[in-house]
């Protein structure tokens, strides 16, 4: 525990100077909220016409506090995907990538140790940003309708818990960067994924399928698709950080410098 708690603090620093995290953070915490707020004032507009407003349908109805807040979990499910995934990219593949992997044989604490020293900070620091992200959501949407009704709360919840799994969905991606130590094969894997997603969705999978299932959770694909994501579903999507965590701790605890 000592070993691990000193690598969580060394990380930690080196995480909170990364030019990733500095870029990454900024624009998941605002980006959300904005969308959120942007998509359900445009969708009540009336300016978009065409397909364009179809598209905007599902936010032009009902109250607009729980539709932004319906809306924020949507952007988030996504977003958080993306920046944990980049951020994995550059926290595994990077430093393998640039020749500093023997630094770490050096080291008294484990390899194995540091790499989830490294996975529990980019999930802490991940799952912060999807909390600050609904809460300036949560307030965007209170200010103007003074306060919140239970829908709303409701909409709030599930917009973080969509967050916090797309985050643990990206954590596989540190076991391939890892593999190919290549940020820019890691990020060709995660957009890869992002792809075959839409395509299982499309054929009807989505429910079953981890990466599909925050977001059809929250009503991207709709009030059936949303309805179809069960329990099972949901604990698949969860499954991702455990599987993770161990896959990428073995990988480390083999690690070569060559």
């Amino acid at each position: 525990m000592t070993g691990l708690g000193t690598a969580l603090r060394a990380e930690t620093l080196a995480w909170r100077r990364s030019a990733v995290q500095r870029i990454a953070t900024p624009l998941l915490v605002l980006l959300v909220p904005v969308a959120a707020v942007g998509l359900v004032a445009l969708a009540r507009s009336g300016a978009v016409v065409g397909a364009g407003a179809a598209k905007l349908a599902p936010y032009a109805t009902g109250d607009a506090a729980t539709t932004q807040l319906v809306a924020a979990g949507q952007v988030l499910s996504v977003a958080a995907l993306l920046a944990t995934g980049f951020a994995a990219a550059a926290a595994f593949a990077q430093p393998l990538a640039d020749g500093r992997a023997g630094a770490y044989f050096g080291l008294a604490t484990p390899r194995s140790t540091v790499a989830l020293a490294r996975c529990l900070v980019l999930l802490g620091w991940a799952a912060a940003c999807a909390a600050g992200a609904v809460l300036l959501a949560v307030a965007a949407s209170a200010v103007p309708s003074a306060g919140l009704g239970a829908e709303a709360w409701a909409a709030g919840g599930r917009a973080l818990v969509a967050g916090l799994l797309a985050a643990g969905l990206a954590l596989p991606f540190g076991a391939v960067a890892t593999a190919t130590r290549s940020p820019l094969a890691t990020v060709g894997a995660l957009i890869g994924v992002v792809a075959v997603t839409q395509m299982v969705v499309l054929v009807g999978g989505g429910a079953w399928f981890p990466y599909a299932v925050p977001s059809l959770w929250t009503g991207m694909g709709g009030p059936a698709a949303a309805s179809a994501v069960g329990p099972v579903g949901l604990l698949l999507a969860a499954a991702a950080v455990p599987v993770g965590l161990a896959v990428v701790a073995w990988q480390w605890r083999r690690l070569t410098d060559v």
